[in-house]
């Protein structure tokens, strides 16, 4: 297990691997693995932190950026901030849903021609604790997760048949979606977590955001309960809803 980011991918315009293979990519996102993007264009660099993975079947993986904040709209300065919702994946093409004032939704996906994607990943999270949708036991420790819990440890959590989770179906292809937490908890015997801003599409893959995006703030907890509101950017308001998935919590080798 790897403690620094690392190349794991390197694709040309025409996504040509010029370095790694996608295989081994999706398999290190399926393992929880933190995976940012660095691009060029003719105009600028950037690189791009994914607060979400998406990991599916054979080859299928996606880094997920759940609340881009923007300071500009098509060029324009605004005098309101929105966010974007963004989806990213080795096909050349981005989902991107800009949520802005007013709860007003613009769905601005586009393939655009990149001069190089080079995927990094940082492979440094271990399962502590792994249960099913009623909450039992497959793996790990649960006593061993509150202790990390207690000593600060940073945590992420992957849900199961994440995408699927506004219907509550779990049809669709096998999936893993790893979300950040940021104020676990101990309380009844479990361990929960808020989360930041979750990212739910259509459990569908290949998905764009034009086949469904619900935006959640969730707390997922080890009995296998997560108590979420739901919402479509553009279709307020918010829908409270409690719903059960398997899930895997990891906790980080490094800070």
């Amino acid at each position: 297990m790897g403690h620094d980011w690392i190349l794991a991918l390197e694709q040309q315009t025409d996504l040509t691997s010029s370095h790694g293979a996608v295989s081994d990519l999706a398999a290190a996102v399926r393992r929880g693995a933190d995976l940012r993007l660095y691009m060029t264009t003719d105009q600028y660099e950037e690189t791009l932190y994914f607060q979400q993975n998406y990991a599916g079947e054979g080859d299928a993986f996606a880094g997920l950026m759940s609340h881009h904040h923007s300071y500009s709209h098509r060029g324009q300065d605004i005098q309101q901030p929105y966010i974007s919702i963004f989806k990213y994946d080795d096909s050349g093409t981005f989902s991107h849903v800009k949520w802005m004032w007013h709860d007003v939704r613009l769905d601005e996906s586009q393939a655009y021609p990149y001069g190089i994607y080079r995927w990094f990943i940082c492979d440094r999270w271990r399962t502590v604790y792994e249960h099913d949708a009623a909450g039992n036991l497959i793996r790990g420790d649960l006593e061993e997760l509150k202790e990390h819990v207690r000593r600060g440890h940073s945590i992420q959590v992957g849900v199961r048949q994440l995408f699927g989770l506004a219907e509550d179906t779990t049809d669709g292809p096998s999936h893993i979606s790893f979300v950040t937490t940021m104020q676990p908890l101990i309380r009844d015997g479990h361990v929960q977590s808020n989360c930041d801003l979750v990212a739910i599409g259509a459990p569908q893959w290949p998905c764009t955001w034009r086949d469904g995006l619900h935006v959640a703030v969730m707390q997922p907890s080890t009995s296998g309960e997560i108590l979420c509101f739901l919402a479509e950017p553009g279709n307020l308001p918010f829908k409270r809803v409690m719903r059960r998935r398997s899930m895997q919590w990891m906790v980080a080798e490094m800070a």
